[in-house]
C-alpha cells in the first residue's frame, strides 16, 4: 500500500504543475477570447461537473477505483494538450468539457483511494499530505513560470501537458485498493447496497448537509478571494504586476499547511481546531474590507489561504467517516455535488457585490465563513449527541 500511495502522492505533484496558472486568463485573452466568454466556459464546466459527480461514482463502484483513476488523469491529460493548441472559443470549451469529465470522476475516487490505501487512523494525515503535494506541484510551476517561461505561454502549456501525462502513466502502475476497512460512522446506520432511487439520496444523513454546506461556505469564499479578489485588492493598494506574481507564490506556499492538520487536530481537539480554520479568515475578511495596506492585504490573504488548507484535509476525514455504505466513490460525489452547488450559488453573489465595491464582497465573505461555523456547530453537536446516545 506504501508503493500506492506514493503513487497517489507522485499524480498529486505532477497534477498541480500547471505551468501557466500564474497567466491563465492572459493565455486565453491573447487566443482572442473576452472575460465574458471565459466566464461563459467557466460556468458550463461547472454544470457539467454537477452532471457527471453521480455517474462518475456509479461508474467507480462499478468498474473498480483504480481503473477510475487512470481513466480521469487520461481525459486530464488529453485537456491539457487541447488547452495547448487552444486559439478559439470552441477549443477552450473543448478543453474544459474533457476538464470536467476528468475533475468530476476524480473528486470521490482520489479520495476514496487514499482513505483505502491509508493506514489505520493515519487517513487525516494522508489527505494532509496529497493537499499539500498538489500545492507543491503548483508552487514549483509557478516558480519556473516566473523565472523562464514569462514570456512563453505556449510553452508553459505543453510543459503542463508533459506533467498530466506523467500523472497518467503513474496512474496505469496503481494496485487494487483493499476491501473496506471498519470504520465507526458518527451515522452507525447499516451498510447497505446503493441503487439508483430516491432512497439514494439518504446515503448522506440531512444532519450531514449542515457540514457540507458549512464547508462550501468556507470554501468558497478562500477560492472567490484568492483567485479573484486578490488581484483588485493589490492593485487598490498601489502594488506593481512584478509584486503581485511574487505574492501569487507566497500564495502557494500558504496553501502548503495541510500536513499540519492532523497534528493540529490531535492536539486542539475537532471543535477548537475548526473555530480556529472558519473564524480567523472571517475575521481576515473583515480586516481586507477596511484596509488599503499592501502588507496587511498580502498578510490577510495568505492567512485565509493557509486557515482554509489546514481545514481540508480534516472535510475529507469527516466526509469519508460519515460514510457507512460499501459505494463509498458515489457518496463522496453525492456529497461533491452538493459543495459545487453551493459554490455555483455564491459565485454571482461575490461577483455582483465585488462590482459594486471589494468591502462589500470581503464583508459577505466574513459573514459565510462565520455562517459556516454556525452549520459546523449545529452538525457536531447534533452527531456528536447522536453518538453519545448510540453508545449508551
Amino acid at each position: 500500500m506504501k508503493k500506492n500511495l506514493c503513487l497517489l502522492y507522485g499524480i498529486a505533484f505532477l497534477q498541480g504543475m500547471v505551468f501557466y496558472s500564474p497567466a491563465s486568463v492572459l493565455y486565453r485573452q491573447a487566443a482572442g477570447l473576452d472575460i465574458f466568454q471565459i466566464s461563459v466556459i467557466e460556468s458550463i464546466s461547472l454544470f457539467l461537473c454537477f452532471a457527471l459527480e453521480i455517474p462518475w461514482g456509479i461508474l467507480a463502484d462499478r468498474i473498480g477505483y483504480r481503473l477510475t483513476m487512470g481513466l480521469c488523469c487520461f481525459f486530464y491529460f488529453i485537456s491539457k494538450i487541447i488547452f495547448w493548441k487552444a486559439w478559439s472559443f470552441q477549443d477552450f470549451l473543448l478543453e474544459r468539457i474533457f476538464l470536467s469529465i476528468a475533475v468530476s470522476g476524480l473528486s470521490g475516487v482520489d479520495i476514496t483511494l487514499l482513505y483505502l490505501y491509508a493506514p489505520e487512523g493515519k487517513s487525516q494525515k494522508v489527505f494532509g499530505i496529497y493537499e499539500g503535494l498538489g500545492t507543491g506541484g503548483l508552487l514549483t510551476a509557478s516558480v519556473c513560470f516566473s523565472l523562464f517561461l514569462k514570456n512563453s505561454w505556449r510553452r508553459a502549456a505543453l510543459l503542463t501537458a508533459a506533467a498530466y501525462g506523467l500523472a497518467f502513466v503513474l496512474a496505469l502502475f496503481l494496485g487494487e485498493a483493499k476491501p473496506e476497512r471498519s470504520k465507526v460512522s458518527l451515522t452507525k446506520t447499516e451498510k447497505k447496497a446503493l441503487k439508483l432511487s430516491p432512497s439514494f439520496l439518504f446515503t448522506v444523513s440531512p444532519s450531514f448537509f449542515l457540514f457540507l454546506f458549512g464547508a462550501g461556505l468556507l470554501g468558497e469564499t478562500r477560492q472567490y478571494i484568492t483567485v479573484f479578489l486578490n488581484q483588485p485588492q493589490y492593485i487598490a493598494c498601489g502594488l506593481s504586476a512584478g509584486t503581485i506574481a511574487l505574492l501569487y507564490v507566497l500564495t502557494q506556499i500558504a496553501g502548503m499547511t495541510g500536513p499540519w492538520s492532523d497534528f493540529l487536530t490531535r492536539k486542539l481537539g475537532i471543535p477548537l481546531f475548526s473555530a480556529c480554520c472558519f473564524l480567523c479568515p472571517a475575521l481576515l475578511c473583515l480586516v481586507l474590507a477596511h484596509t488599503r495596506s499592501p502588507l496587511c492585504s498580502a498578510v490577510c490573504i495568505l492567512g485565509i489561504q493557509g486557515s482554509v488548507s489546514l481545514f481540508l484535509p480534516l472535510q475529507s476525514e469527516l466526509q469519508n467517516r460519515e460514510i457507512s455504505t460499501p459505494h463509498r466513490a458515489a457518496v463522496l460525489s453525492l456529497q461533491a455535488m452538493f459543495l459545487e452547488l453551493t459554490s455555483a450559488a455564491l459565485e454571482p453573489v461575490f461577483g455582483s457585490l465585488a462590482q459594486q465595491s471589494l468591502s462589500l464582497a470581503f464583508t459577505a465573505g466574513a459573514f459565510f465563513c462565520g455562517g459556516g461555523f454556525l452549520l459546523f456547530l449545529l452538525w457536531y453537536r447534533y452527531s456528536f449527541g447522536k453518538h453519545r446516545k448510540l453508545s449508551k
